[in-house]
């Protein structure tokens, strides 16, 4: 068995060297052009330092990734079927439910219609028998209130249709919205993602001169170290 890195003997003495370099570092005052200098070239130490740990720690970080990666891809190997079938039972769920969703609005539709038709028949047959009797009492008002009734829009809704689709412990649908651009040029500015990628080639290309609307250009600094 290949050893870990912290087993590994080689790996303590750099780790304990790079231990006092926050101290060395809080320690390095820059007042003047020397103390600049030497806080540099304690910046090319540390440079040099991370070098020498790179070199002692990576073959074995290499190691463990080689095999790390070997098995994920067996791991990969052995669900690939199980993941296929996952997908073509989720996928013919889905479709199961949906057709049944389709059955019920089918259904409750026709429900819906039969009730309006019901109540309409009710409100017609109401309204003939109180336009009659208005007549015959001579009441006008009652045969105007007749008129009234049959004009108004008739609203009737059969109870809800339940879906067939059964329960099965341990299996959830979720139903969630999802949506798909069909115009991009209608949509609003505030759903649109400023491209910062393309501002950032624009702005280091230019510098300064770069001269977008909405856009502040200004100058940082950083400091970068090597050994030449």
């Amino acid at each position: 068995m290949a050893s870990s890195v912290t087993d590994a003997p080689d790996t303590a003495g750099v780790a304990q060297e790079a231990l006092a370099w926050p101290d060395r570092a809080r320690a390095a005052v820059i007042v003047d052009a020397d103390s600049y200098r030497s806080a540099g070239e304690l910046l090319l130490g540390i440079k040099d330092l991370r070098r020498k740990i790179a070199e002692t720690f990576d073959p074995h970080v290499r190691r463990a990734f080689e095999a790390h990666r070997a098995l994920v891809k067996e791991k990969a190997d052995a669900e690939a079927p199980l993941s296929q079938a996952e997908v073509i039972l989720k996928q013919a769920l889905v479709a199961f439910d949906r057709e049944q969703d389709r059955l019920r609005r089918e259904e409750q539709a026709r429900r819906d219609e039969d009730a309006r038709r019901q109540e309409e028949a009710r409100v017609l047959e109401q309204a003939a028998a109180m336009e009659t009797e208005g007549h015959a009492l001579g009441d006008v008002a009652m045969v105007e209130e007749a008129h009234a009734l049959i004009s108004q829009p008739v609203q009737a809704v059969a109870a809800p249709v339940q879906t067939a689709t059964p329960k099965v412990a341990g299996v959830t649908l979720r139903k969630t919205f999802a949506f798909r651009i069909t115009n991009p040029s209608l949509v609003p500015v505030q759903y649109k993602v400023i491209d910062e990628s393309k501002i950032r080639g624009v702005v280091r290309s230019l510098g300064m001169a770069a001269n977008i609307p909405g856009v502040q250009v200004y100058e940082d600094t950083n400091v970068a170290a090597g050994r030449r």
